[in-house]
């Protein structure tokens, strides 16, 4: 019943940004980032945050399931694996629904200084989250999942590189400068495999 539940979180996470953003007025799904919608003018900004908050909870108990699962295999890389999992889900999710940013980048206060730096250590640490797993599949002698595992790891990796490019001036007018869609794409590939993990051991 867990494992189902946080399939299910990590499926409304992928889809609530889409879905808290319809009454919010001029925001664009491809070129903002998927934090300004927890901000004071986002109509649904203290739905988002309060998601956020829930969000994070379940992934860090999710971290340490994974954990448990592969420890016996590798127990330094299951713990490495459970602290990604640990700063995605507090330091970035949690942080980020406690402390949300303001709608224009220029008015930094205090509250977009802490949900920034969360968001940083978080994001990439999610990101580095399918890589660990690939290792543990191999070790595990699957080494399908392995090869599955590490190609969204380097699609992830991509479209970070393209989130980064975005930041700037010389790519504003390009591909690289829709750092919504890159954002998205980073979290649905960075999910994936653990979404094929959890089905796979569900219908196991």
């Amino acid at each position: 019943m867990f494992l189902m539940f946080v399939l299910i979180v990590m499926l409304i996470d992928l889809l609530i940004p889409f879905l808290i953003a319809i009454p919010y007025k001029n925001y664009n799904y491809t070129q903002t980032v998927m934090s300004v919608l927890g901000c004071k003018q986002s109509p649904l900004g203290t739905l988002y945050n309060f998601w956020m908050i829930i969000s994070g909870c379940t992934i860090t108990l999710f971290g340490y399931y994974i954990f448990e699962y592969y420890s016996y295999i590798y127990n330094g890389l299951a713990i490495t694996l459970l602290i990604m999992f640990i700063l995605y889900g507090i330091g970035d999710e949690v942080i980020s629904g406690i402390f949300p940013i303001n709608e224009q980048k220029d008015n930094v206060t205090l509250s977009t200084k802490i949900h920034r730096v969360g968001s940083v250590l978080g994001f990439i640490s999610l990101q580095v989250a399918p890589f660990l797993l690939s290792i543990l599949q191999f070790r595990k002698n699957q080494p399908i999942f392995g090869i599955l595992s590490l190609v969204f790891f380097v699609l992830s990796l991509i479209s970070f590189v393209f989130f980064v490019l975005g930041e700037n001036q010389k790519f504003k007018n390009t591909i690289f400068a829709l750092s919504g869609l890159w954002q998205r794409m980073i979290c649905a590939l960075s999910y994936a495999p653990f979404m094929i993990w959890i089905i796979v051991r569900f219908l196991g």
